[in-house]
């Protein structure tokens, strides 16, 4: 090998080092930005209806507010699920610790509700659609540590914001195209 060829070796070394360098840091980044900061998270299932699509949305959550202690009633949240640790849940907040809910027990039966006052540590959370929704009132307050964001908006609902004017108005005439 000639020393012309071993010079060009190493630019071509020092250049995709360069390059997988700026790979691993963006990755970094995105992956710090993702777990402290804020996550797109994928929403679907019918407990959130009407505020959420049965058949899927995307949505910016912020993962600071609950470390914070800036949850309150009214937030939708992602969580972990008290009964099954691996899946995510979508929720609105109906209540914070020393808060009293009322809730109705058994919606598709009965009119029964009852008063509980949410625990220290704990939030009482519902999804929208109270007919199908497994929550709080099947499995009781739950522990702020299972939180792992609050949402800020969906698309759907930002879009006219964000999308060129173009693109806004050939959606309304039914352009998809």
């Amino acid at each position: 090998m000639s020393l012309r060829n071993l010079k060009e070796l190493t630019i071509i070394a020092k250049e995709a080092f360069s390059k997988m360098f700026l790979v691993a840091k963006t990755l970094c980044f995105l992956h710090v930005t993702n777990t402290h900061v804020f996550t797109v998270a994928s929403l679907y299932g019918p407990s959130m209806l009407p505020t959420f699509n049965l058949t899927g949305d995307w949505a910016l959550a912020e993962r600071f507010s609950h470390k914070l202690g800036k949850v309150g009633a009214g937030d939708i949240v992602i969580l972990k699920s008290p009964v099954e640790p691996r899946k995510i849940m979508t929720k609105r907040v109906m209540g914070v610790e020393g808060d009293s809910v009322t809730y109705v027990v058994e919606p598709k039966n009965s009119d029964r509700t009852e008063t509980i006052v949410v625990p220290k540590g704990h939030i009482w959370v519902e999804g929208d659609n109270i007919y199908n929704s497994k929550d709080s009132r099947n499995f009781g307050a739950v522990p702020y540590g299972l939180l792992r964001g609050k949402m800020l908006w969906k698309p759907s609902k930002v879009k006219h914001h964000l999308l060129p004017r173009v693109i806004d108005m050939a959606a309304q005439a039914g352009d998809t195209g």
